[in-house]
């Protein structure tokens, strides 16, 4: 029992075979019938169907193999079963659809409930499909009719086309998809005739009309064993519908009804279009089964794929895919949209961290964002290069991630980015390129640095040790062996050491440099004394941090500086001690443990540490 209208939110399998006894009870619509004060019954018997109407309800019922269970039903509700007129077309439309309504040359899909007008609307657009196979009838159709002539027209003015398909009862009860509930031929011919006849009839009032091409539904089966019924059948079927002004149509498998119909005698009287299942995922019409000369003049249609879920626009469904070569100088598949890729990415990336890169696809024309479309996305080049693939969703916009990044550092500090849309049935292929910053890090330590140009006693050491300027955008570590000490008169150190340490994910570099102990005696001035002398500065995108730790005398004395950076302590004559110097850099940080300078260009630096991060924005 089902009570009221269907939604239009249905999950419904792509087929559906066989009919059970049932009742559909929903309010009747405006009509002659409704407003008569008497109820009324009408039964279609090759649907094995009552429908009636009393008191602003309308109720369908359907039988399967108990057809008198349904007529008691509605006896125990004062229907006139009993008296039940043989249903007519009912009312036709005001006009009927265009001679080419099953005529196209291209994809279509079909599927046991069709789909509500604004999901074929979504499709239509979106979806490389152009023609859809709706259910008119027969005992065997497990939705039922689910279109109606105003349906019909809406979607026909939108540019779908038909493929209209009936279906009678089968050659076994286990036929194809049936699973032991089909309705079985028991009488081929005049039961062959009395399908025709009723498939007409709803023909008729879907709008269809005269030399339309309707399809009979034959499920697989096995062949010879029910060839002997089954030809007959659809003969009768299509001898018939020739009469009533119709073309003949029939769907089976490749493998049962098709090669019985080429091996039939001379004098058979073939359908006029075949519609031949063979899920191999192949769009075309030709098969090695069917020669040539058979139904070679736009006379196929070949479903190559069921059962399948597909989503266009946002809209899933369930449905059977097909192509369809029916009718000449037709309606041609939709044409192919132009389109275009942006790249939406990000404009930096870090090696050792997760990229989400992204690419919006929209219609070249107009700008409409185009879904459910596969994009690549790609950061690098060659053998180098990283990519994945994403989904574009109802903007248009596809995204995946990249899970570390892996990249050169190159002298621009660039990746190349790429986004790709092959195309498929419905647009055109589309690609983006960009160039993203590739973050960085820098870093420099050494342990002493002397420039004292004093008469006489000149000194000048270039940083010891040094590791020199490092520019990296990986993770990795340079340090020069320490050297044991340096001696020049005016100044001695001792074990002197630097090292900078990178890292990845995010990207960060630390740089140390250490003296154990110095000493400078500048004439004229009091001796500095230094011991446990280290520097440290350390850099990352996200902040650049520094100290120093030593111990310092000045003339034998101890003079406490705290953590507080760059502490000035006056040496007299103009000679100035900095100890903790700090000084902010472009993206970073310079710490010198001690710097001294001093009247007549001396300059002197113990343990010097620098470190930076790039292109952080």
């Amino acid at each position: 029992m089902y009570l009221g209208e269907a939604g239009s939110r249905q999950d419904c399998p792509a087929k559906a075979f066989g009919r059970a006894e049932a009742l559909h009870v929903r309010p009747a619509p405006a009509g002659p019938d409704t407003a008569a004060s008497q109820a009324r019954v009408t039964e279609n018997r090759a649907a094995h169907t009552y429908r009636a109407t009393a008191r602003g309800i309308a109720v369908t019922a359907s039988y399967g193999g108990d057809r008198e269970l349904i007529r008691r039903v509605l006896r125990s509700a004062s229907l006139p079963v009993d008296t039940a007129r043989a249903e007519t077309a009912g009312t036709r439309p005001l006009a009927a659809l265009p001679a080419d309504a099953t005529s196209f040359q291209g994809k279509g899909f079909d599927r046991c409930a069709a789909p509500p007008s604004g999901q074929m609307d979504t499709w239509r657009q979106s979806s490389p499909y152009g023609a859809v196979g709706v259910y008119i009838g027969g005992v065997n159709a497990g939705c039922g009719v689910t279109v109606d002539a105003a349906w019909m027209q809406a979607q026909y003015d939108k540019g779908w086309r038909y493929f209209p398909i009936y279906v009678g009862p089968q050659a076994s009860h286990d036929a194809g998809s049936c699973d032991e509930d089909c309705e079985v031929i028991t009488d081929p011919v005049p039961e062959g005739a009395a399908a025709a006849r009723d498939a007409v009839a709803q023909a008729n009032a879907l709008g269809l009309p005269a030399g339309s091409v309707l399809y009979y539904n034959m499920e697989a089966y096995a062949s010879p064993t029910h060839t002997g019924k089954v030809l007959p059948f659809i003969q009768s079927w299509t001898s018939t519908l020739h009469g009533l002004g119709y073309r003949s149509g029939v769907y089976g498998s490749l493998m049962s009804l098709i090669i019985d119909l080429v091996a039939a005698d001379e004098g058979y009287l073939q359908p006029d279009v075949i519609d031949f299942a063979k899920w191999d995922d192949e769009p075309t019409t030709q098969d090695p089964r069917i020669p040539a000369a058979m139904w070679a003049d736009h006379q196929r249609i070949k479903q190559y794929s069921g059962d399948i879920r597909e989503t266009h626009g946002g809209v899933t469904l369930d449905i059977d895919a097909n192509l369809l070569d029916v009718g000449e100088g037709v309606v041609q598949p939709p044409a192919k949209k132009d389109t275009s890729l942006a790249w939406s990415g990000p404009a930096t990336v870090s090696n050792g961290s997760p990229a989400a890169l992204a690419a919006t696809l929209t219609e070249k024309d107009g700008g409409a964002p185009v879904a459910d479309r596969e994009v690549s996305l790609s950061l690098g080049t060659g053998t180098g290069a990283q990519s994945c693939a994403g989904t574009t969703d109802a903007t248009g916009k596809a995204s995946c991630t990249v899970p570390s990044v892996n990249q050169p550092l190159n002298a621009d500090a660039t990746v190349p980015a790429a986004a790709t849309f092959a195309g498929d049935d419905a647009y055109k292929e589309s690609e983006a390129t960009a160039t993203v910053r590739l973050q960085y890090v820098s870093g420099r330590a050494y342990g002493l640095k002397a420039d004292v140009p004093l008469l006489g006693l000149p000194v000048r050491i270039e940083p010891t040790p040094d590791t020199g300027p490092v520019l990296t955008a990986g993770a990795g570590t340079k340090a020069p062996a320490c050297a044991s000490g340096v001696n020049a008169l005016i100044l001695s150190a001792d074990t002197l050491c630097a090292r900078v340490e990178t890292r990845t994910g995010p990207g960060s570099a630390t740089a140390t440099a250490s003296v154990e102990e110095a000493r400078i005696g500048l004439p004229g001035l009091p001796v500095v004394g230094l011991s446990g002398v280290e520097a440290t500065s350390t850099a990352g995108c996200t902040a650049a941090t520094g100290g120093t730790k030593l111990t310092l005398t000045v003339a034998g004395a101890p003079v406490r500086v705290g953590d507080v950076p760059n502490v000035t302590v006056d040496l007299g004559l103009g000679a100035k001690l900095v100890v903790n110097e700090q000084v902010r850099t472009a993206g970073g940080l310079t710490v010198n443990a001690v710097h001294l300078t001093a009247p007549g260009g001396i300059d002197v630096v113990v343990a010097s540490t620098t470190a930076a991060a790039h292109n952080c924005a």
